[in-house]
């Protein structure tokens, strides 16, 4: 899996690569047991320091994405593609929270919010 970086872009650096990690395993580019580059190697081929990479490995770490094993290196976990939707799923749900607040500080009810995401669900194609 090629890791690109976009210096312009708004989004932190160990934040790509972190999207991207997670957008491989989701889309099963990257299989579970999967090698990553070493910290080292990625930094050098994105010309990055070395603490930003090892900040996204840390998270994805943290997130159960991935599994640093010593000296054999770091890889893919089984359970990853379960924890990739578990992510999502949260960062779903603060969105529609947040979404949901609005509307009703726009004074729509629960029946009218509702109905409301209900007609967008049948006006988005999947």
């Amino acid at each position: 899996m090629d890791i690109s970086i976009l210096v312009s872009s708004p989004e932190a650096v160990y934040e790509q690569i972190v999207r991207q990690v997670q957008a491989g395993v989701a889309t099963g580019e990257l299989k579970p047991g999967d090698p990553l580059p070493t910290v080292r190697q990625l930094a050098g081929d994105l010309q990055l320091n070395r603490n930003t990479v090892a900040r996204a490995y840390k998270l994805l770490e943290d997130q159960h994405v991935i599994q640093t094993a010593g000296r054999k290196g770091t890889f893919v976990r089984d359970d990853a593609m379960r924890e990739i939707g578990r992510i999502r799923s949260g960062q779903a749900e603060r969105v529609m929270r947040e979404m949901v607040r609005m509307l009703h500080g726009e004074g729509l009810d629960a029946a009218q919010i509702s109905a409301l995401f209900n007609d967008a669900l049948l006006k988005v194609k999947p």
